[in-house]
């Protein structure tokens, strides 16, 4: 895998947030368009109630948006140029798994690989921070063997 795999994976990897962050403005649209059809009725408490849930929904989201905004800048920053040691940016190979060191995103599927895109500050990220291909670290009461760096 070579840094032109990179590039793609990061595309790849902005495009994902994009449709989340499409989804969120769809859930947010939605959510304003519900709290617009609410009319007070009789029943009050009710009508807080609901006024209340909308509420809370539309922060909630507000808050993913901001972690979703904050992490698409992190993955913008983050260089795809070859890495011989686990640093910001390198595509790390371990026994089960392939790590992007990134943002924290979650497993994307990018060339018919399954590879999981973990922040800098992941604790096993942490572990493995300096190493290169070969070196074994203990993680949790397991050894974790990097078996290549990107």
């Amino acid at each position: 895998m070579e840094s032109t795999f990179k590039a793609g994976l990061k595309n790849a990897v902005l495009t994902l947030m994009a449709e989340k962050k499409e989804d969120l403005n769809s859930q947010l649209l939605a959510l304003q368009e519900a709290s617009n059809a609410d009319t007070k009725s009789s029943m009050g408490d009710k009508y807080e109630t609901g006024r209340e849930s909308i509420n809370q929904s539309r922060d909630l989201l507000e808050k993913q948006k901001v972690l979703l905004d904050r992490d698409e800048k992190m993955v913008i920053q983050t260089s795809v140029d070859p890495s011989s040691t686990v640093c910001l940016g390198a595509l790390v190979k371990v026994q089960l798994d392939w790590l992007w060191v990134a943002a924290s995103i979650g497993k994307v599927m990018h060339k018919e690989q399954e590879i999981q895109v973990v922040s800098a500050d992941s604790p096993l990220v942490i572990a493995l921070k300096g190493k290169c291909a070969g070196d074994k670290v203990d993680f949790r009461g397991r050894a974790i063997e990097i078996l290549q760096v990107v």
